[in-house]
């Protein structure tokens, strides 16, 4: 079936849903299933705390909580003569810092988001703030934040309503702004109900894959024709495919969710290799395809949010030698604390293992600023660019 084919079929089916009413259903039935990380902590209080540490939960933040303290300091001209935000990218129009709804991101760059009359959403400015070499650089997303990035700066994301032939008119909801307890563990209202093991999803207690692609439902890139942005353009983000509902992790395997002509999961999808350029789509440029990448057959990140499209072609992936989980931990457990990813490598590989090395930062996600690669190459690693290492913790405009 050809996309043209399948998106008029589509068109006809999410047509009668909305007559039907479907969606109204199946957006109650969901909702109630989540319950959010508050929630989570009358029980869980150790786990909530060491969480409300991490950035998972400082991803989406009002001005005053979250505003960095150099992009205020220079937000009208940067030290270098760079003007700061002053137009929204969609409609075009003057904004200042007081129109600012949402900071998005405070690790290695800060977005900031007003509203678009247009569609009732929001909208980005027009620069964003590169933390590494404190420096306003042009940004240039002319999609809705809702329709383009919340499905993985939110929890229990859904699309509510939605017409093929106006997408500006979609309405989408979410359980709470930022990666809470339930994107990982899934939703929590039958474990609130009655506390157990069995109605809870635990990664640690999964396979090292099933476990790993908790963490890839966002940590990978896709362009989807399946769902456009309130602009009709493609979206870089997963939507459930069933209107009404969201992804529940545990419960719901998402790597089969869209075949190809539905969606572009590079190297997620046993029909789209790294090896495939895909121009014309945002995945062209997305992995490193020279000769070294030809030779050695792993394919580096190239941009960022793509670290499980690099950890599946990694041995730790192919033989089930590691998870993301066991590298990473979103919060402490018990009286164990968070793990330090920094010095999980040596813990197998001995002292002279030279983690930095092996995963050099190969995906430009600022100026001069990557992300680590996740193919693991000891053998041929690339030389590297800055990563967050190299900057301090964040600082804040408004005293806490």
């Amino acid at each position: 079936m050809t996309f043209r084919h399948w998106a008029a079929s589509a068109a006809s089916v999410f047509a009668a849903l909305v007559l039907a009413g479907c969606q109204s259903d199946s957006g109650m039935s969901t909702q109630k299933e989540f319950v959010g990380s508050e929630k989570c902590s009358t029980c869980h209080k150790k786990e909530y705390d060491t969480w409300k540490d991490t950035y998972h939960s400082k991803m989406v933040r009002s001005l005053k909580d979250g505003l960095l303290k150099d992009a205020g300091d220079n937000w009208a001209k940067d030290s270098k003569g760079n003007a700061g935000p002053t137009k929204g990218n969609i409609d075009g129009n003057a904004y200042g810092q007081n129109d600012v709804q949402y900071v998005i991101g405070s690790l290695w760059k800060q977005r900031y988001i007003v509203k678009n009359p247009g569609t009732g959403n929001h909208q980005f400015l027009d620069k964003q703030w590169n933390r590494y070499l404190k420096v306003w650089e042009p940004y240039g997303q002319k999609n809705d934040w809702e329709t383009q990035c919340a499905t993985c700066h939110s929890t229990g994301y859904k699309v509510v309503s939605y017409d093929p032939a106006n997408p500006a008119t979609q309405k989408v909801s979410m359980s709470e702004h930022n990666t809470g307890c339930e994107a990982c563990h899934g939703p929590g209202a039958a474990h609130v109900g009655s506390p157990s093991k069995a109605n809870i999803f635990n990664p640690r207690n999964a396979s090292k894959a099933d476990a790993s692609k908790v963490c890839g439902y966002c940590h990978q890139r896709t362009e989807n024709y399946r769902w456009k942005t309130a602009q009709n353009h493609p979206r870089e983000d997963m939507p459930h495919p069933v209107m009404g509902q969201s992804y529940k992790a545990g419960q719901d395997d998402w790597t089969k969710w869209y075949t190809k002509d539905q969606a572009l999961m590079v190297g997620v999808q046993p029909n789209a290799p790294f090896s495939d350029e895909n121009k014309g789509t945002d995945l062209f440029n997305a992995f490193w395809q020279d000769d070294q990448a030809k030779a050695t057959g792993l394919y580096d990140e190239r941009k960022h949010h793509q670290e499980y499209q690099g950890y599946i072609q990694s041995k730790h992936s192919k033989s089930s030698i590691a998870s993301c989980q066991d590298c990473h931990s979103p919060h402490a457990v018990g009286n164990k604390p968070k793990i330090d990813p920094r010095a999980t490598c040596t813990g197998c590989h001995g002292s002279q293992y030279d983690w930095q090395k092996i995963m050099p930062g190969t995906g430009q996600t600022a100026g001069q600023l990557f992300v680590r690669t996740h193919t693991f190459n000891p053998k041929q690693a690339r030389a590297g660019g800055a990563t967050d290492e190299s900057m301090p913790a964040p600082e804040y405009f408004y005293k806490k």
